[in-house]
């Protein structure tokens, strides 16, 4: 016959064992998704790098990534006047790319011609990096039936280069 404290000790062992199974699947679950970001973050933080110490790029505001036809990533920041710079770094080519603002489109520009073009779409999120050799602001979007989309736009001339709708 089995007593009560033998029943009440199966149960918190079996408790036991449930927590640290769900702690340690929660563990392995973080590490996994630290693990495939690392390339991610190291790359952002070598192209933030490159732009500290090769442009005149002093202050960083935003930190890009972008992957079309090719990887990039990019920086938006400020000199030492306050003047905005874009900077873009494709690691597979080795080759770098610096702009003033002034010579293309801004964000609020680019976001102003997508809302503009594309009345009613839901825009989540703005990237700046480098599609077919050219500069550009990619804007990706969600729809209102819950599909997705995005658009690439050219930084220099604010033109629509690629449109995709419905993924």
């Amino acid at each position: 016959m089995i007593n009560k404290i033998d029943i009440k000790f199966k149960i918190k062992k079996a408790i036991i064992i449930c927590i640290s199974t769900l702690l340690l699947i929660s563990l392995i679950t973080c590490l996994f998704f630290f693990i495939s970001g690392h390339s991610k973050r190291k790359a952002a933080q070598n192209a933030i790098k490159i732009a500290l110490n090769k442009t005149p790029i002093t202050k960083i505001d935003e930190v890009y990534h972008l992957s079309r036809d090719i990887t990039s990533d990019s920086v938006s920041g400020r000199d030492k006047h306050n003047h905005r710079y874009y900077f873009v770094y494709i690691p597979s080519k080795k080759k770098a790319y610096y702009y003033s603002a002034k010579e293309g489109m801004n964000k609020a520009k680019i976001s102003s011609l997508f809302e503009y073009l594309h009345p009613n779409q839901n825009t989540y999120k703005i990237n700046f990096g480098w599609y077919k050799d050219l500069p550009v602001w990619e804007i990706s979007y969600k729809k209102n039936n819950g599909n997705y989309g995005y658009a690439i736009y050219s930084f220099k001339t604010g033109k629509e280069i690629f449109f995709v709708d419905n993924i």
